[in-house]
């Protein structure tokens, strides 16, 4: 071994600090499944009609990775994330710099399950509604 393995303080440090990254690690485990779960309702696949916007059928993907969740449209590069309305169930907004806020609302149906999508960004003049297709 060498001098500097041998020196107790070292070894506590380099122990701690490998016990830190296990556990900050699974912290970010649990949260990430915790968000899936608190979720599930509302992840998927939907499809808009934004023929009136000229642009036809887009499918928009709604995902938890990296501890938020996320709208991945199939027109666009990347993600948006989407921050939770305080105080409202399954309501988020996307701010970006050059389209505006998009307000997403998650719909129930008849039999109380979250089927449908309400997007609106007035900006934009977009007032969307989309069907859960998976």
């Amino acid at each position: 071994m060498t001098k500097s393995m041998n020196n107790p303080t070292l070894w506590r440090l380099a122990c701690l600090t490998m016990a830190l990254f296990l556990f900050c690690s699974i912290s970010y485990s649990l949260q990430e499944e915790q968000l899936k779960k608190k979720y599930a309702p509302i992840l998927g696949e939907y499809e808009f009609d934004m023929s009136d916007m000229g642009i036809g059928m887009v499918n928009v993907e709604f995902y938890v990775e990296g501890g938020s969740v996320w709208a991945m449209a199939d027109t666009s590069s990347e993600p948006g994330e989407m921050v939770p309305v305080e105080g409202k169930e399954f309501e988020f907004t996307i701010e970006d710099p050059d389209e505006g806020t998009y307000v997403i609302k998650f719909l129930k149906d008849d039999k109380g399950e979250y089927t449908k999508c309400h997007i609106q960004n007035e900006m934009m003049g977009m007032d969307v509604i989309g069907k859960k297709i998976k």
